[in-house]
């Protein structure tokens, strides 16, 4: 009797366990406008995992008064995307098929387009979405998706990134542009709140990389174009002058934030610039094979190595 007592007891703990489980997570729902689909799909998005083929979480039905409601997921420190079409995310759909174009500057429709979330610890987001054919627009009635709100509002105006007194349509002294540079990029790291950048997948981490290194991207895109004789000459001899590989060093001056897509940009530059300086010439992008593997098992740490490791050896395996 005793050993009866035991495994219901033993069972009962199992399904409570189980019950506080489902309580976790993240509920999305709201009410769209202007639906011409009669479901939404849940899709995740991770620039370090673009050749993945399961990125749709889950999908819901819209119903006549334009109300959906996804069920409780762990969404913390994802990434995600809601769209009443499936498809693949569009940084997947570009990154997958020409990954050489990582080095491109950012562009806000990969984000706003469709209602795109950085996920923390809410437990609930409530939005009122309209679609249209171009830019969707979000608000949150309660205020649970006030930060998601932020983000998209922080994506459309994103393109302005560089646009104060730099012209980086115009050749100049570089170092003066890199000095109006931080101030610029200073600016715009007002928005954030510096003490939850420590955080490594909180909100806050999340903006600044995409800000801090968008900057860094954005200049290097210009450096890099402007100046091939003087990249040439600093990858050839590095210790000549450090302005170029301090950049670099960037790369590891802080905990970015997994998800953001400036710093799955500024992971490739980071292990071109190795290739580079090994190979004493400059190249936008080396494709994958197993030298460029072993460079980037010598050069990063972190858990977004082995990420970045399986997508290399992802990419060699598509191209056999």
């Amino acid at each position: 009797m005793r050993s009866l007592y035991l495994i219901l007891f033993l069972v009962a703990t199992i399904l409570s366990c189980n019950t506080k489980t489902n309580k976790k997570g993240t509920i999305i729902y709201g009410k769209i406008n202007s639906a011409e689909s009669g479901t939404v799909y849940l899709n995740e998005i991770d620039h370090f995992d673009n050749l993945n083929e399961n990125f749709t979480i889950d999908s819901t039905a819209i119903s006549k008064n334009g109300a959906f409601k996804f069920k409780r997921h762990n969404l913390n420190s994802k990434l995600v995307s809601i769209s009443t079409e499936k498809f693949k995310p569009f940084t997947y759909q570009i990154y997958s098929t020409a990954p050489q174009t990582y080095f491109f500057g950012n562009c806000e429709k990969f984000f706003t387009s469709i209602p795109t979330f950085y996920i923390s610890n809410e437990e609930t987001i409530n939005i009122n979405w309209t679609e249209t054919k171009s830019i969707d627009s979000i608000s949150s009635p309660d205020n649970s998706g006030a930060l998601q709100v932020k983000l998209r509002d922080f994506y459309l105006n994103s393109n302005r990134i560089g646009k104060g007194k730099l012209d980086y349509d115009v050749k100049s002294d570089y170092k003066t542009y890199w000095e109006q540079m931080l101030i610029e990029r200073d600016l715009d790291l007002k928005a954030v709140d510096r003490n939850n950048i420590k955080t490594e997948n909180s909100f806050d981490n999340y903006v600044y990389s995409e800000i801090y290194l968008g900057h860094l991207n954005k200049y290097l895109n210009w450096f890099e174009q402007n100046f091939p004789d003087q990249v040439e000459s600093l990858i050839k001899n590095p210790e000549s002058d450090k302005f170029y590989s301090n950049i670099f060093q960037e790369y590891n001056m802080h905990q970015w934030n997994s998800k953001s897509l400036e710093y799955y940009k500024f992971t490739e530059r980071y292990l071109n610039y190795h290739m580079n300086i090994r190979g004493k010439s400059f190249e936008n992008y080396y494709k994958s094979t197993q030298d460029k593997r072993r460079v980037a098992e010598t050069i990063l740490s972190g858990k977004n190595k082995q990420r970045y490791l399986k997508l290399i050896d992802l990419r060699m395996n598509n191209d056999l």
